[in-house]
């Protein structure tokens, strides 16, 4: 099979966004779609991609496989305005993917805050979607989510009030970290308390020094956009593949089995039973990865 890969800088109303198509250019488009601090970089041949597991256990390289850096985020796309909710983000998208010759979606896959875009796209007539891939997002934001992110926001403000802006960043991240990773994951991990905590202002400090102008953004755009985020399920009336995760502190089991009863076309519901929490749509793959195999695969 022929692979090739391919970066484009898409204007649009917004801005420049970077954009990633790999795999078989024949082939039809899926699009991939990670979390908020998720980029383009999902797959590389030194398998150091940060969603490499999703492509080899599911296959996807046997598709044209697009791929990207939001606007507002962390990468390489620039904006004048960043999107302020999940649907502009998807607007954006649409645009940019139709400018480069994209009709049709085979598939769209969306982790976290991806999910959520690709279910905003999934409502919308901007680009026909034939199948949705929902993995740890849900069509409406849990309280203890919005009550995590407002603390985060609560950080930043506070340390910018002190003159210690990135402090407070980081502290968003060190919180964010402690959300996205499960209690028995971290418990088998980190044997000692002070492993934990270095791990978690390490990791946190690690996104700041990378670009410490999008990781704020993360924390004050990218979370009140899912926190405001909501889409009556009954209006994806695509075919629906929904994945969660065991100790999800962010997308709960209970808003999922809510979901996936409103669906209108849900061909699967899969709770997967991980140590890892929400970063088991990341971590555990190879759990998951052949039943999108099937799905993208099914007539």
């Amino acid at each position: 099979m022929s692979y090739s890969q391919f970066d484009h800088v898409i204007s649009v109303p917004q801005g420049q966004l970077m954009v990633r198509q790999q795999g078989s250019e024949s082939a039809s488009n899926v699009l991939v779609l990670g979390g908020i601090s998720g980029g383009r970089e999902i797959y590389n041949e030194a398998g150091k991609g940060w969603w490499q597991g999703l492509v080899r256990d599911a296959e996807l390289l046997r598709y044209n496989v697009w791929s990207l850096d939001y606007l507002g985020g962390i990468g390489s796309s620039t904006c004048q305005a960043t999107p302020t909710t999940v649907e502009l983000q998807a607007q954006a998208i649409q645009t940019a993917l139709t400018q480069v010759g994209v009709d049709r979606l085979h598939a769209v896959i969306g982790g976290s805050y991806g999910g959520c875009v690709g279910m905003a796209m999934a409502t919308a007539d901007a680009l026909p979607v034939e199948r949705l891939i929902v993995l740890g997002a849900a069509h409406r934001a849990s309280a203890q989510a919005v009550m995590l992110r407002s603390l985060q926001r609560d950080f930043v403000a506070l340390a910018e009030e002190l003159g210690e802006a990135e402090r407070g960043i980081a502290l968003a991240r060190a919180l964010a970290m402690v959300s996205y990773r499960g209690t028995t994951g971290l418990d088998a991990r980190f044997p000692t308390t002070s492993a934990a905590i270095d791990f978690m202002h390490q990791r946190a400090l690690r996104l700041v020094q990378q670009d410490p102008v999008g990781a704020r953004q993360l924390f004050t755009v990218f979370g009140p956009a899912l926190d405001a985020f909501r889409v009556a399920p009954q209006q994806i009336n695509v075919a629906t593949l929904l994945i969660g995760f065991k100790d999800d502190l962010l997308v709960p089991k209970h808003v999922l089995t809510e979901l996936a009863a409103l669906l209108p076309d849900c061909r699967g519901y899969e709770h997967v039973d991980t140590a890892h929490g929400h970063d088991g749509f990341i971590l555990n793959t190879a759990v998951f990865g052949p039943t999108i195999k099937d799905f993208l695969e099914d007539l």
